[in-house]
């Protein structure tokens, strides 16, 4: 059984995969599983995941047709079967030895949890997210306010920043999947509910960064015409709601605190509606054909 399962959604990421992989075979450790699910890409991700599975036995390749990220991640996470789970997305990268002090640090603590530095590169800047004093000496209530209300506050909801005891997490035998009927903030409330599932919330902190983490263009910008546009306002509003209702059955005490992110949420979603209106239907904009 290896110690470290790593899962990696991937949905056409062929210009950035060469990068993730290496970062990965490199590795002085070799105690891990690397379960990739291909989402159903149209590039050439699937012919590069053959070959690096064909040179490296620890990658394992799931297929399955476009469902979305949540649904990827479930795929794979049907298949752990190591002591410890981590998360890496198809657009970034491992730091040297991230895995062996992964490792290291929560054999030596018995932690449940493990949440870590990371390196931020976003066009030509580098930067380096370290935790503060508030962070790493925060109760679990302090712990669950950061990690709702900011997107970086101990480690935010992004997945790959932490790495979990699996027996911690696992509900009959298994790890909990992902929301697939959200398509927005789904890591985030799968990142509560898993503290939620821990009794005793043993959390240590790795202040070194150990992963690369990509800032690429913001797909949420990016609409593909109006039927795009609504489609995923709609994702986003109902996520927001889906996260409220979570919070005001299970974390009653932290209810404002979730009623003011979702308020600035709406807030960012109002902006984006007016610059896409003012995009798209301004005169000098091509019209769009009705459907």
């Amino acid at each position: 059984m290896p110690e470290i399962s790593i899962v990696t959604p991937v949905y056409n990421a062929y210009r950035y995969l060469t990068n993730t992989i290496t970062s990965v075979n490199s590795q002085g450790f070799s105690s891990y599983e690397w379960l990739i699910c291909d989402d159903g890409s149209t590039d050439d991700s699937p012919e590069l995941l053959k070959r690096a599975a064909a040179n490296n036995p620890r990658i394992h390749i799931f297929t399955q047709e476009n469902s979305g990220v949540a649904v990827a991640r479930n795929t794979c996470l049907k298949h752990v079967s190591g002591k410890y789970l981590m998360f890496l997305d198809s657009d970034d990268a491992l730091a040297e030895n991230a895995l062996h002090t992964l490792y290291d640090q929560m054999a030596a603590s018995d932690a449940d949890i493990c949440i870590y530095a990371w390196y931020i590169h976003q066009f030509d800047d580098l930067f380096s997210y370290i935790f503060e004093k508030r962070e790493t000496e925060s109760t679990a209530e302090d712990r669950y306010r950061m990690i709702l209300t900011d997107a970086y506050l101990c480690g935010g909801g992004y997945p790959w920043n932490k790495i979990w005891k699996v027996s911690a997490i696992e509900k009959n035998g298994a790890v909990p999947g992902f929301d697939a009927g959200i398509s927005y903030m789904e890591d985030k409330l799968w990142t509560l509910e898993r503290l939620d599932d821990m009794k005793k919330q043993r959390v240590i902190f790795y202040n070194e960064p150990l992963y690369h983490y990509y800032i690429r263009p913001d797909s949420l910008s990016h609409f593909n015409g109006l039927q795009d546009f609504n489609r995923k306002s709609e994702n986003i509003t109902q996520a927001l709601q889906f996260m409220l209702d979570y919070i005001r059955e299970n974390h009653p005490s932290v209810y404002q605190d979730a009623c003011d992110m979702v308020k600035k949420q709406t807030e960012w979603l109002k902006a984006m509606i007016a610059q896409f209106l003012k995009t798209s239907f301004s005169p000098d904009s091509p019209s769009e054909e009705p459907s």
